[in-house]
């Protein structure tokens, strides 16, 4: 084999190999656990947020608005208020978890199944 066409087979096979490790994120695999890490303790019923964020059917609605939020750095809140000095409960989204919610929203927001929830 010439050593071009090996090269086209090596970044081939590497591109379907990566392909393949893709998961679409979903709600109750991927979604969920950051929600009930950052969120969920203002976005509950009785809290200071104006809507919960406890189950799918709450979330599902506000999935483009939450890409929105979170790709803009208004939400958590704390992210604004760094130039005050560190928060005691920065709830500040990791850009692997901003990007987790941004590719779930831009998948339909799959909201994934049970099983996936006792996995997590």
């Amino acid at each position: 084999m010439r050593r071009s066409a090996k090269l086209g087979f090596l970044v081939g096979f590497i591109i379907i190999a990566a392909a393949g490790a893709y998961r679409t994120p979903t709600y109750r695999r991927d979604v969920m656990p950051i929600l009930e890490k950052n969120c969920v303790a203002c976005h509950s019923p009785g809290h200071v947020a104006p809507m919960p964020f406890t189950t799918y059917e709450e979330v599902r609605p506000w999935a483009p608005q939450m890409k929105a939020v979170v790709t803009g750095k208004r939400m958590p809140p704390g992210v604004v208020q760094h130039h005050y000095g560190v928060l005691g409960d920065d709830g500040s989204l990791a850009q692997g978890e901003i990007d987790i919610i941004v590719q779930w929203v831009d998948a339909g927001a799959p909201e994934g199944t049970i099983q996936e929830t006792l996995e997590h």
